[in-house]
């Protein structure tokens, strides 16, 4: 089993999960721009990715991920890439 993957690799993966329908579990830290805050770890069972922003609606549409929290209903919400930990258990590296 791997040990380690790159933001972008785990990116594939959830793509090809969320296309197959299938929900994977993401560890991120929080971090919101617009305030400037943290609400510090933040882990999802059950997510999926969702159509994110255009670049046209945010100049941050290349780093947000958007993904739907199954676990807290169809709950929408985004986390940055980089502060991306951890994908299905396995560790992101930076």
């Amino acid at each position: 089993m791997e040990t380690s993957i790159t933001p972008y690799q785990a990116i594939k993966r959830m793509r090809e999960h969320s296309r197959a329908g299938i929900p994977f579990s993401i560890e991120f830290m929080s971090y919101n721009s617009t305030k400037n805050e943290s609400n510090g770890f933040k882990a999802v069972a059950r997510a999926q990715l969702r159509q994110g922003l255009r670049n046209d609606q945010s100049h941050m549409a290349n780093t947000l991920v958007a993904y739907t929290d199954h676990s807290a209903g169809t709950t929408p919400r985004f986390f940055h890439l980089a502060l991306l930990m951890n994908f299905n258990g396995i560790r992101i590296k930076p």
